[in-house]
């Protein structure tokens, strides 16, 4: 079950928005009393309950807003008991002082701003002791291994316990504590109000992560890299996963560079099946492999990691072979499988030199172009070069580079700064031109709208995106992947940046 958090200042706003949480379909409210500005009226709050509802009232040391003393909010927390709340959250150093009363349910909650204590079994105990229906452990991690901890620690409780790792890097702690018995997660409702580093929100957990549909039974995949809260892996595969009735779920996973061994070794007592890997770590996921097709071995670059049949970690490049299908269909590919690429003696001008990049330009090589890489740091574009066998030119260069096709691999033009363009409207001289834009977020970059104007033929990173997201459901699955819902959902996610 999802618990929606509302706390708002004014005593009608809080119900308006308690209302409004169980029209878009709450079964749990957490009610933040300590958010409203005046001393609360809690027979008037409390009169009609559009749903079942967590009462709390959150001091400052412990995240909160409550600036009252703490005898006043002791009774506020009686008198809601009293007046037959269905859950009330006791911290545990005051809990033993509140009764037991009625059919309230008691939720006796640890809070620690500053770090995760390395035994948590102890902080437990200490809520043990005061009577709780429910356990709830919620601490700040300052790296993988602590959320990690929380959320192992949450799997093995002997009893009913909420276990929450607080930062973005604990995000995964949220959604995975379903599959280990954790009684209900918490959610934001209103986006302008967050009361919690890492929380997701109510339309977030229902809509990408199917939430209430995870279980014991579920099999865990993940995204993986650094940043990675705009990823939209989860929200296009657990789709696709829960459309052909698989209990799968993906989930985020926050991993700076240098630390995906540890990702690994930390959560394998989850049983990940396999990950999306994104940046910083394409590269740095190569040595752990047990397997790896050829792509990877092609491109020096991994996007997708699975266990094989034997178990044995085996990596992949979607993000090539998605590419390239995708550069040949908009060129008219001959359906001949014995016609040669469309690619072939063609000038191709590649915009970057990361790991992108990297596969495009040995994507298009193998399939006979001439390749011209350029990037900002020219010795960047000079190594990679070298290693794939064509040439490079400066960037000052590249708006007269002759190209039959361009590709833009650098962020220039991502989302927030949608008014970048890596090239300048001089550099579209000839409507024969191809150009492609890697980046998805948003699907009309600057760069394709200039493209356009003068008659381009132009790809977009949706339909990058799209097949190689099919292609990594396929690896994950064995099932063809549902294109259309993928689709449908990506530009549901994209919607409020979509320039059509």
């Amino acid at each position: 079950m999802i618990c929606v958090t509302i706390g708002r200042g004014r005593h009608t706003s809080l119900v308006e928005e308690w209302e409004a949480a169980a029209k878009a379909g709450a079964e749990l409210v957490e009610l933040r009393v300590d958010c409203l500005r005046r001393d609360p009226d809690l027979k008037r709050i409390l009169k009609d309950r559009p749903t079942p509802m967590v009462f709390t009232i959150r001091r400052g040391a412990d995240g909160g807003m409550w600036r009252g003393q703490e005898e006043k909010r002791q009774q506020l927390l009686r008198e809601a008991i009293a007046l037959g709340v269905d859950y009330v959250d006791l911290e545990n150093d005051i809990a033993d002082k509140i009764r037991r009363f009625g059919k309230t349910k008691r939720i006796v909650s640890h809070h620690n701003l500053k770090n995760t204590p390395i035994d948590l079994a102890d902080v437990a105990e200490q809520c043990a002791t005061c009577d709780p229906d429910v356990v709830k452990i919620a601490t700040l991690a300052h790296n993988f291994a602590d959320a990690a901890r929380v959320l192992k620690f949450g799997a093995t409780s002997k009893r009913p316990t909420i276990a929450i790792a607080m930062g973005e890097v604990g995000t995964f702690t949220r959604i995975l504590g379903a599959k280990y018995g954790a009684p209900f997660t918490y959610a934001g409702f209103n986006p302008e109000r967050v009361f919690a580093a890492g929380m997701l929100s109510f339309p977030s957990l229902k809509k990408d992560y199917f939430y209430d549909q995870i279980d014991a039974q579920t099999e865990v995949y993940g995204v993986v890299g650094d940043p990675i809260g705009h990823s939209l892996s989860p929200a296009i595969h657990n789709a696709s996963f829960r459309q052909l009735g698989l209990n799968k779920v993906m989930a985020p996973f926050l991993v700076p560079a240098g630390e995906l061994e540890t990702f690994y070794e930390d959560l394998e007592w989850v049983g990940i099946k396999g990950c999306s890997v994104t940046i910083p770590h394409k590269v740095d996921v190569i040595p752990l492999l047990q397997h790896k097709e050829n792509s990877v071995e092609r491109t020096g670059s991994c996007n997708t990691v699975a266990l094989n049949e034997d178990g044995k970690w085996t990596g992949y490049n979607t993000d090539y072979r998605a590419a390239m299908d995708s550069i040949e269909a908009v060129m008219g590919k001959s359906e001949d499988p014995e016609a040669p690429s469309p690619l072939l003696e063609k000038q191709v001008l590649i915009l970057g030199a990361g790991g992108v990049a990297r596969s495009m330009a040995f994507g298009v090589a193998r399939r006979g172009a001439n390749v011209t890489i350029t990037n900002r740091h020219d010795e960047r574009s000079t190594s990679l070069a070298e290693e794939v066998g064509c040439r490079a030119v400066t960037w000052s260069m590249r708006a007269t580079s002759i190209a039959d096709v361009v590709i833009n691999c650098t962020p220039v033009g991502m989302h927030p700064n949608v008014d970048d363009t890596p090239l300048p409207p001089s550099a579209f001289q000839r409507s024969s031109l191809v150009v492609f834009d890697t980046i998805y977020h948003p699907e009309n970059t600057m760069m394709l709208k200039l493209a356009r104007e003068r008659g381009c033929t132009t790809l977009t990173g949706v339909d990058m995106f799209v097949r190689q997201a099919a292609l990594q459901f396929k690896i994950y699955t064995g099932q063809e992947a549902p294109t259309d819902l993928m689709r449908s959902v990506l530009k549901r996610k994209l919607g409020p940046l979509r320039d059509e």
